[in-house]
């Protein structure tokens, strides 16, 4: 049943899947000078991959646009794994399935956290060893650079539970509804843009994504379904 169940998840959002890596392989692809599609420009120039040209900048244009992407992926994957089954009306057969709605809520999600995995921090890693490999770029290289990166992806991670309570909460759209989703895109572009103590980030973050994902099945558990 749980195979079945992620196969069916992942085939429903490949589409959108499949276009966040394309569009992540394409940006991080450029700063390698590996673009999956050539560009006049590959915009890498004599840049530090992974930092900012300027000092005082938050963030570098590359990392701009992966946060971007990761978020507006993320958002677009969970609202296609609530409201989409609503309007289609295929969330009924799902959850008269012999299975725990608890159990098929954590396989939604299981299988929504894998993509984003999969378009986000796949690239990332892949970006990042090319940065560490000797001989590849002249600039220096530390782990620590990676670090709001990866913070990006926890950030992005957050927004697609956030999309993803808005999406089976039963209220109105003018209303408490998309409460969740403006609250956790808040949140997360401020644990990701202000200066805050690194372990304080993480811990403030995972704290977000436990309460988000305890919300989500207090919801499916409470909410009756036509």
């Amino acid at each position: 049943m749980w195979t079945a169940l992620l196969s069916k998840e992942l085939r429903e959002c490949g589409i959108f899947a499949g276009l966040a890596l394309l569009a992540q392989m394409q940006l991080l692809g450029s700063g390698m000078d590996l673009p999956l599609i050539p560009l006049v420009s590959t915009g890498r120039g004599t840049e530090i991959p992974l930092l900012a040209k300027r000092a005082f900048d938050v963030m570098s244009d590359r990392e701009i646009v992966f946060i971007t992407i990761a978020i507006i992926s993320a958002i677009v994957i969970g609202l296609n794994q609530t409201l989409m089954e609503s309007w289609r009306q295929t969330s009924l057969f799902l959850l008269h399935r012999p299975m725990p709605r608890s159990q098929i809520f954590l396989g939604k999600l299981a299988a929504g956290g894998l993509i984003l995995l999969v378009t986000s921090a796949l690239p990332l890693l892949i970006y990042c060893l090319w940065a560490a490999t000797p001989g590849t770029h002249a600039s220096p290289f530390f782990w620590s650079m990676t670090e709001p990166w990866w913070r990006s992806v926890v950030v992005a991670f957050a927004c697609y539970l956030g999309a993803f309570l808005t999406g089976i909460r039963p209220a109105n759209w003018i209303g408490s509804r998309t409460w969740p989703l403006f609250a956790v895109v808040t949140m997360g572009l401020g644990l990701k843009l202000f200066p805050i103590w690194t372990p304080m980030v993480y811990v403030s973050s995972i704290a977000l994504i436990a309460s988000l994902v305890i919300s989500i099945l207090g919801t499916a558990r409470l909410r009756e379904y036509p």
